[in-house]
């Protein structure tokens, strides 16, 4: 990773260009910049960010210049199949930043005006920067049709998992977290979790048992992304429940279809969110019902963007932010 001067975007008649303020970063990023995931080099990382717009293109009237915006940063066609379906996740020629295109790790980024979202005037810019990750948790928690006294059993604790645990919360869920390391554990229990399991040191799945009379979980949200966790899911979830697996894994798991079948267990697979869902994550953060900034255990500036992405690689910090 190198800090360099770069030629500011030029915007066409329907892009905005903003200013970027505060800009997290993703395991996405890491696993770019580590080369597990290959794209174009040299590219400008970073997707999840917040600032102030600059420039409006021509054919650009719902933004004006100075406003404090955020922004989605997968930009679907709109014509495909899945877009007139209304899963634009899944479009089919859906453009990534920081994967097809520049990203957010710079002073200046130029996105479509209508993948752009206002932020409220309470809102910071670092909590602007949380409202991509958290809407691909509230997509996951939505999927699992999770009720109010539902048990939520979320695996691994990290960015994701941990603001899938602020979408239970807010929902009234009763939440147990499971992972290894303490720290993560430790924070879940300080964002609202009712019992947190540390998986090294006792059986997650029978404390889960135990905890709920032997059912299990209404809900298990997959969020560290293994095989062995994969397999924990169903093992934990009680018949009839639900999987949601949003962890990434490469890898495969094995499940008996049998212990499916036989018990109706449902599994859903949950990738990013759909058009027009920002809207409710940036007001879970504007209410207060989804307290993001605990999450941040790293904060610095360009210059040490290496850095950062070193330590939070090292497990140093659940989320790492760049301000600008």
């Amino acid at each position: 990773m190198r800090l360099e001067d770069v030629p500011e975007p030029m915007i066409n008649q329907d892009e905005v260009l903003i200013r970027v303020r505060a800009m997290g970063i993703c395991g996405s990023d890491l696993h770019i910049y580590m080369g597990d995931r290959p794209v174009p080099y040299p590219r400008i990382l970073g997707h999840e960010f917040a600032g102030n717009i600059a420039q409006v293109g021509a054919n650009v009237s719902h933004l004006r210049i100075g406003q404090r915006v955020t922004a989605e940063p997968n930009f679907w066609c709109g014509r495909c199949v899945y877009c007139q379906a209304g899963r634009q996740n899944l479009c089919i020629n859906r453009v990534g930043l920081a994967v097809n295109v520049d990203g957010s790790q710079a002073e200046y980024v130029k996105v479509p005006a209508q993948f752009v979202w206002p932020l409220p005037d309470n809102m910071t810019f670092v909590q602007g920067a949380m409202v991509e990750p958290l809407m691909v948790s509230l997509h996951a928690f939505r999927r699992s049709r999770a009720q109010l006294g539902d048990t939520v059993a979320i695996i691994g604790c990290g960015t994701i998992g941990l603001m899938a645990l602020l979408c239970a919360k807010a929902a009234g869920c009763r939440i147990f977290a499971v992972d290894v390391i303490p720290e993560k554990l430790d924070l879940a229990r300080r964002l609202g979790a009712h019992e947190v399991i540390n998986g090294l040191e006792t059986d997650a799945v029978e404390a889960v048992k135990r905890a709920t009379e032997g059912l299990g979980a209404d809900i298990v949200i997959e969020a560290a992304g293994f095989p062995a966790t994969v397999e924990q899911s169903l093992a934990m979830v009680r018949q009839a429940g639900r999987i949601i697996l949003i962890g990434l894994s490469t890898k495969s798991a094995q499940l008996p279809p049998i212990a499916i079948a036989r018990r109706e267990v449902e599994i859903f697979g949950s990738f990013i969110y759909h058009a027009g869902e920002f809207a409710s994550a940036v007001h879970l953060i504007a209410t207060g019902q989804a307290d993001v900034l605990p999450l941040v255990g790293l904060t610095t500036d360009l210059a040490g963007a290496q850095d950062a992405y070193e330590q939070l690689l090292g497990g140093k910090a659940v989320k790492g932010i760049i301000t600008i």
